[in-house]
């Protein structure tokens, strides 16, 4: 081959294993980047005052002076908005009960006026005598109902639809006494028989009745409009007090967004635009996405938007915050607050446990492969066994743990932290014997012979010879080992994982299940009723179980390269 084309097939061969590792470099960025970034988010984040609350109230945290002066400046902004409410459900100006009842005992009294009319019209038959005794009332009654539709019709603008709403369904109450009242009337000029009595009673406010009912019927779906606005107001800004706090039952429903990008988006979703019911041509309803201005347009509810969305970041205040007690908090209420202290622990426990059981036991089996048997088909069908799990998927793992070591052997009543230990001591078994029988291979049998040439026994040679020269290569394999224990979910779901609960003393894994980052990190993506709001503690998880991982496995490359080290030296 000539020189030239010899250097050309070289510096093509570099040039794709430089491509290569740019290549592998940036998958491992592309993957890493959008963890990185959405889990740094986790801990340093735009805070809102509702954060600054959460702390204060819940986790005794000392109110800073920054802290109280911005739930001063947010209860300020807030006033406003929060008497416009309370005044559009509570106005203070009802003058129109006065009218309603002005309009009432006037059509009260011009039925009375029509006693006569009445009592021939019970002479008539069946659906005539209906016919006629709902005409005379309904005339009785115009001005009354034609009251309360301009009030209702009001309503929209004036801001009295919830004080309105509770008077109207009195007003049927009192429509059912008025006809009664009717009854005993037409009795004291005539004896009236029981059917000609329930003729008066059905059909005098009959006509009244049913336009009431539609009039309620308004005002009822303008009411689940507000409802809806008003349940996104405190989905963003949480109880107006402390008072009304406390009487929350869940936290979520105590306090707002403590997160201004949740913040923006509950702004976006739940007060520009709501969901409200909607008819098709056939009549049959479904829920709609509607503009809230263009909804409410011209009622008070519009200044309660137009508010909220001018005064936005005076209500919450947002401020950056670096939340390091992301890592060392108890979670509250699913992991919509607080930090992630209790699934760090979890999962600490369960490596630590899982290695203090895979380590030794490993460690003993590599040596007896490779220093100790002589062949034969009993080890090779032990090496097949070996082989063999290390193949069985994980998910079986995590079914024999809860079949065998916790309904048969009785570890533990339950899931227990032992439990897991165990189970991930099996599965990771197989891996530390290879990695422990392969570094034992790798020393030269020089070391073997030199250390039986003066005069040590077979077992003094492997603990003063044999296993340093092998352990930089072991510690690699059985912290690998650690990282992939620290990783499992499958094992963990039937023997130790638990999806809620506190940081476990040690006193107590041997009873009690415990959170776990794997287990957490699946749970909130697949099953967490409110995952959207609480993606950033999923990222955040998901970088300290990596963060976790890459800490093993530097710990490893140090501590091999210092064991290189001391042995050449």
């Amino acid at each position: 081959m000539k020189t030239s084309t010899r250097k050309l097939l070289d510096r093509s061969f570099t040039a794709v294993s430089y491509a290569s590792l740019a290549a592998i470099a940036l998958s491992i960025i592309m993957f890493l980047a959008p963890i990185v970034y959405r889990g740094v988010g986790a801990f340093i984040f735009s805070a809102t005052v509702e954060h600054d609350k959460f702390l204060i109230e819940n986790l005794d945290k000392a109110e800073s002076e920054r802290a109280k002066e911005y739930i001063d400046l947010s209860n300020k902004a807030r006033a406003p908005l929060y008497k416009m409410m309370s005044e559009y459900e509570l106005p203070a100006n009802r003058a129109f009960e006065g009218e309603i009842n002005g309009a009432f005992k006037e059509a009260f009294e011009r039925l009375s006026d029509k006693s006569a009319e009445l009592l021939e019209c019970l002479n008539l038959s069946g659906n005539e005598r209906a016919k006629k005794i709902g005409q005379i009332a309904d005339a009785a009654w115009e001005k009354y109902v034609a009251a309360l539709e301009t009030l209702v019709d009001r309503s929209g603008t004036d801001g009295t639809s919830f004080a309105l709403i509770k008077i109207l369904r009195g007003q049927k109450e009192r429509l059912s006494e008025a006809a009664r009242a009717e009854v005993q009337n037409l009795n004291k000029i005539k004896k009236l028989s029981f059917t000609q009595k329930s003729a008066i009673r059905r059909n005098a406010v009959a006509g009244a009745d049913e336009r009431i009912d539609h009039m309620l019927g308004v005002l009822e779906e303008r009411n689940a409009a507000y409802e809806t606005f008003k349940s996104g107001v405190r989905d963003l800004l949480g109880q107006p007090d402390l008072k009304s706090r406390d009487s929350a039952k869940l936290m979520r429903q105590k306090y707002g967004q403590t997160r201004m990008d949740m913040a923006e988006r509950v702004l976006k979703d739940n007060i520009l635009s709501i969901s409200v019911k909607s008819k098709d041509k056939n009549g049959v309803e479904f829920m709609s996405k509607v503009d809230s201005k263009e909804f409410f347009k011209g009622s008070k509810i519009e200044e309660m938007i137009s508010y909220i969305e001018k005064n936005f970041n005076s209500m919450l205040q947002p401020h950056m915050t670096f939340y390091w007690g992301f890592f060392f908090d108890e979670p509250f209420d699913a992991n919509i607050f607080g930090g992630i202290w209790p699934m760090i622990l979890g999962t600490f426990y369960l490596t630590l446990g899982s290695m203090l059981i895979a380590a030794p036991l490993g460690v003993a089996a590599a040596i007896y492969f490779s220093e100790y048997s002589r062949g034969g088909r009993a080890v090779e069908l032990l090496r097949i066994c070996v082989g063999t799990l290390a193949g069985v998927p994980s998910i079986v793992f995590g079914l024999f743990g809860l079949a065998f070591l916790i309904n048969t052997l009785k570890v533990s009543d339950g899931k227990s932290v032992v439990a897991g230990c165990i189970t991930l001591s099996l599965l990771i078994l197989p891996t530390i014997i290879r990695s422990c029988e392969e570094a034992l291979k790798a020393v030269p049998n020089s070391y073997r012979e030199a250390a039986l040439g003066l005069g040590a026994g077979k077992w003094r040679a492997i603990c003063t010879v044999i296993l340093p020269a092998a352990l930089p290569a072991m510690l690699t394999g059985i912290i690998i080992s650690m990282g992939r224990a620290a990783g499992e979910t499958a094992p963990i779901i039937f023997t130790a994982a638990t999806s809620t609960g506190a940081a476990l003393a040690v006193s107590e894994v041997f009873t009690q299940p415990t959170p776990a980052l794997p287990w957490n990190i699946y749970n909130i993506c697949s099953e967490h009723e409110m995952a959207e709001r609480v993606s950033h503690v999923q990222y955040g998880m998901v970088l300290t179980l990596i963060g976790i991982v890459l800490l093993l496995n530097a710990a490893a490359i140090i501590i091999r390269a210092k064991l290189q080290r001391k042995a050449k030296n």
